[in-house]
């Protein structure tokens, strides 16, 4: 048996995020995260280059996951890039957007210590939104014999 693996994505939530159900009110969300980058010179040091950008989405449980972040949070994700293509105004857009399968919260640079990381405040908490805590489908025989 081999190891599951993906992709992973380290950044943080550069936009607001839009949380809301698709059409068949599975858990969606969407966000464009951002990834610092910076290139090791020569003598050591680092020299900042601009950020990149890309666009993030999740279903379901990852969304749900997901949901529990906002602008300006950190995290990584594991999961993979895939091509979409849809039309615009008149126009085919093609692109890449970053697809999460797992998400979890990671505690900035301000907020970790000598001990390790703080837990986060009180005040910055989240609720998963009430339309991603419905009633959950029983799996299917085929889905629980894979568990």
């Amino acid at each position: 048996m081999s190891i599951r693996t993906y992709q992973s994505f380290s950044g943080y939530i550069a936009t607001d995020p839009s949380i809301e159900p698709t059409r068949d009110d599975t858990p969606r969300f969407y966000a464009r995260a951002g990834q610092r980058q910076a290139q090791r010179e020569a003598d050591g040091s680092f020299t900042k280059l601009p950020t990149q950008y890309m666009p993030v989405v999740a279903l379901g449980t990852a969304a749900e996951e997901a949901a529990l972040l906002s602008r300006g949070d950190d995290f990584v994700a594991e999961g993979r890039i895939r091509t979409v293509s849809y039309e615009k105004d008149g126009a085919q857009v093609e692109g890449e957007e970053f697809e999460i399968f797992k998400i979890g919260r990671r505690p900035s640079d301000n907020e970790r210590t000598a001990e390790g990381s703080t837990p986060r405040r009180a005040s910055q908490s989240r609720e998963i939104p009430s339309e991603f805590t419905g009633p959950r489908a029983a799996p299917t025989a085929a889905a629980a014999r894979a568990m």
